[in-house]
C-alpha cells in the first residue's frame, strides 16, 4: 500500500509538471483562397491569409490596434474540440471564437481518429463550426465544412508542444456582414506557442 502511495504521488506530481509546462494556445497560420460571385456574375478568387480573418473580426469589433489580439489554435477550446479563437494578447483572454474543429473523434457519432501506439501523432477529419456573422463566418448550428487535421506531440524537456497542420474548407452563407456565399479553402499550421 506504502508502495501503491508513493508511486500514485509521483505520477500526480509528474501529471502536474508536465500540464504546467504545456502550450495549448498557438498562433494560428493559414493561407488560403475565398471564393465568391461578383457584380457581373464571375466567380472570383481572393488570397486571405489568417491577418485577413484577424483584421476581418477586429474591424467588427472597432479594434484599430492589430498588435494587442491573435488568431489562436486553442488545443481542446471547449469540451467538443479545437477552437480557433481571437484572443487579447496582453491577458490571453478569448474574445471570441471564429472557428470549431469539432467531432474529429467521437465514439458516440461513429466518428474515430488514427494514432499511432504511444498517442503522440494522429490523423482526423473535424467538423468545421462557425458561430458568429462576418465576412467569411456565420452563426449556423451545423457545421459548415471539414479539415483534415494532422496532430503531433513533441516533448522537449520538460515542455510538450502541438505540431498542428491541415487543410480546411468551409462556406458562409450571405448575412449583413456579406453580400453573397463565401466558398474559403486553404491550409494551416501552427506558429509560436502563446498561452
Amino acid at each position: 500500500m506504502k508502495t501503491f502511495s508513493i508511486t500514485a504521488t509521483i505520477l500526480v506530481f509528474v501529471a502536474c509538471n508536465l500540464s504546467a509546462q504545456t502550450y495549448h494556445e498557438y498562433k494560428f497560420i493559414f493561407s488560403g483562397t475565398a471564393y465568391k460571385t461578383n457584380a457581373a456574375g464571375n466567380i472570383v478568387a481572393t488570397h486571405i491569409t489568417d491577418q485577413t480573418l484577424l483584421a476581418d473580426r477586429a474591424r467588427q469589433g472597432n479594434i484599430t490596434d492589430l498588435a494587442t489580439i491573435s488568431l489562436v489554435y486553442h488545443l481542446n477550446g471547449n469540451e467538443l474540440g479545437d477552437t480557433i479563437d481571437i484572443i487579447s494578447n496582453a491577458t490571453g483572454q478569448t474574445l471570441t471564437t471564429e472557428l470549431a474543429f469539432y467531432f474529429g473523434s467521437d465514439g458516440g457519432l461513429g466518428r474515430t481518429a488514427v494514432t499511432n501506439l504511444v498517442q503522440t501523432q494522429e490523423r482526423r477529419v473535424d467538423y468545421i463550426y462557425t458561430f458568429n456573422n462576418s465576412t467569411y463566418t456565420y452563426a449556423n448550428s451545423d457545421s459548415v465544412g471539414a479539415a483534415f487535421t494532422y496532430k503531433s506531440f513533441v516533448k522537449r524537456g520538460k515542455e510538450t508542444n502541438a505540431v498542428v497542420t491541415g487543410t480546411m474548407s468551409w462556406d458562409a452563407i450571405p448575412t449583413e456582414a456579406n453580400a453573397g456565399p463565401v466558398v474559403c479553402t486553404g491550409t494551416f499550421s501552427l506558429g509560436r506557442p502563446m498561452f
